[in-house]
């Protein structure tokens, strides 16, 4: 079985780190996996970039669409803080450079920034499977609405558009994907239960079948490392409690909800004995939350990130919109508990009260009550990895997709 990965990137943010963990776990059970991406991060020989796969005119014009995608975008200015949009109006000839992987299926993942164009589908020749790993395939150009439904109405009127109409840019992209898409055999698969719901809740994907199937992670490498050698490492102090908060973005990204966090934890007690650990920023942030702080910036290897998970005593992950959570499944794997709000893809991970605490949404008081319960049990850090491997471990979630495979190619599972 040949599959082809169309992935924006092979390792960069959650989604490409989620798209190659799942490449190498289905290459390590036995499928011939390769990836076809538009910015390459790894030295994997089976990711292949795409401008590699592009003749020099069609690279002209795909730089023409990418330039003709970024004018769209500033013509239709957004509210402020607003989060990552994609419109993916303007064609390029893609298609032909997955065609000529010869795949058994094709398997999409994240693919914004206008790098498959959606018109672009129905000249894919093998049968296309969609991993969802945002909410951009049924939006209008968001890849996260926040508060906003309107996407179950066709969009219109956006709330995130500085200048949102009837039919504004949204509405246009919403009716643009649904004549593009309202005739192709596409399969969907889901990274959690919540964004299905979305998904189900939204016209373009209403009646479609869409499978919910988790990241994998490779229980070899996310694994609980001894605590004390674990601190000396990051020169943390052996005798406090660690709260561990970190995301890619580091505190900037409003939708990783740190200024929930830092109200709760203004609301600790001095005596607690607990400090906050925070990585994925530069490091040289004013936190401000009355708790010594300890920034270690950006990791860039998975042993560090272990080595920080098995650090520290609880991992809080306050996102206010989540369609997953890496890093709360890489915590438990490391035999950290976590924190979250619930509302999201966070509550596919965290089992309340079990393997860590579900805050009300956006409520810090009970962030706060969530924290301090965590830090208040008992935890097994060998009972969480087994748990957590258990509903993510790389080799059940190779073997769903594989199964998945075999039915859409009208194979015997």
């Amino acid at each position: 079985m040949r599959v082809l990965f169309v992935s924006a990137t092979d390792r960069a943010g959650g989604a490409g780190i989620g798209a190659y963990r799942l490449h190498q776990s289905l290459q390590r059970a036995g499928v011939h996996s390769e990836m076809l991406v538009l910015r390459k991060v790894t030295s994997d020989p089976d990711a292949h970039r795409l401008s590699t796969r592009l003749p020099r005119w069609e690279r002209a014009r795909r730089k023409l669409a990418e330039r003709r995608h970024s004018r769209r975008l500033r013509e239709n200015a957004r509210q402020p803080e607003v989060g990552h949009w994609s419109l993916n109006q303007f064609r390029y000839p893609i298609a032909e450079a997955i065609n000529a992987f010869d795949a058994d299926i094709v398997h999409l993942h994240w693919v914004g920034d206008n790098y498959l164009p959606f018109g672009e589908l129905a000249n894919i020749k093998p049968p296309i499977l969609w991993t969802l790993r945002d909410m951009w395939a049924f939006t209008g150009g968001c890849h996260y609405a926040g508060d906003c439904t309107r996407y179950r109405e066709r969009c219109g009127s956006c709330p995130q558009l500085l200048a949102g109409s009837p039919q504004d840019i949204t509405a246009t992209v919403i009716r643009q994907k649904r004549e593009a898409w309202a005739d192709l055999p596409l399969q969907f698969v889901s990274i959690s239960r919540w964004l299905a719901d979305c998904a189900a809740a939204s016209p373009l994907l209403k009646g479609r079948r869409i499978e919910v199937i988790g990241n994998p992670i490779d229980p070899g490498v996310f694994k609980p490392l001894d605590r004390t050698a674990a601190r000396r490492a990051f020169n943390l102090p052996g005798d406090k409690k660690l709260i561990l908060f970190g995301a890619i973005g580091g505190t900037s990204d409003p939708r990783k909800g740190f200024a929930y966090l830092r109200d709760a934890l203004r609301g600790m007690s001095q005596d607690s004995g607990a400090e906050l650990v925070v990585f994925g920023g530069d490091g040289r942030d004013d936190l401000d939350i009355g708790l010594p702080t300890h920034q270690v910036g950006r990791l860039g290897d998975e042993v560090s990130l272990c080595l920080l998970y098995s650090a520290c005593d609880v991992y809080v992950l306050p996102t206010l919109q989540e369609a997953l959570g890496n890093t709360l499944i890489e915590s438990q794997a490391c035999g950290t508990p976590g924190v979250s709000f619930a509302g999201s893809g966070a509550s596919d991970v965290i089992q309340h009260q079990v393997n860590g605490y579900l805050a009300r949404n956006r409520d810090r008081a009970d962030l706060l009550a969530g924290i301090e319960w965590v830090l208040a049990q008992s935890w097994s850090p060998e009972e969480l990895h087994r748990a957590i491997i258990a509903r993510f471990g790389e080799r059940q979630i190779a073997e769903r997709y594989i199964r998945l495979y075999q039915t859409m190619l009208g194979a015997a599972p």
